[in-house]
């Protein structure tokens, strides 16, 4: 019995290893690296162009929806009850909407009450109160009027 084990265990060594040591790898330039080269770019025609997107663009618009963007994660975070992030978030898109600002100073009437929306949502989030669902709903309100403003 023991060398019926021995055996098997040596034959199936054997075949392992001249099974690796067959393959051939595909001639430079051939037609598994063509085929190669055209799953690539395939592949990368269905990857959408992130800088094109204005959540990634460096402009006024792309610091509104950052800032929509922290919003709605703080939200998020609200009903979680990690409040701590949610203080980052909120702290985020005030960050966000001070740059926007920056750049187009005719906001100023939209990002006041912006500002003192999230400034109430900071200081809900310090004091870890609940019940922010119209608070938060303000927010989103405002950044949809501020960017229904800037397409003006």
């Amino acid at each position: 019995m023991r060398e019926i084990k021995s055996a098997i265990l040596v034959a199936a060594a054997c075949a392992i290893v001249s099974a690796s040591g067959c393959s051939k790898p595909p001639a430079e330039g051939g037609l598994a690296a063509g085929q190669s080269n055209k799953n690539v770019a395939q592949a990368n025609s269905n990857v959408p162009n992130l800088a094109a997107t204005p959540l990634y663009q460096k402009t006024i618009r792309g610091d509104i929806e950052r800032a929509g963007l922290a919003i709605s994660m703080a939200h998020d975070l609200v009903k979680q009850e990690n409040w701590n992030d949610a203080l980052v978030q909120l702290r985020a898109a005030q960050k966000q909407l001070e740059d926007a600002l920056a750049q187009k100073p005719r906001l100023i009437e939209q990002y006041e009450a912006l500002k003192s929306a999230i400034d109430r949502a900071i200081r809900m989030a310090e004091n870890r109160s609940t019940g922010t669902e119209a608070l938060f709903d303000e927010l989103q309100t405002r950044i949809g009027a501020v960017k229904a403003y800037m397409d003006q």
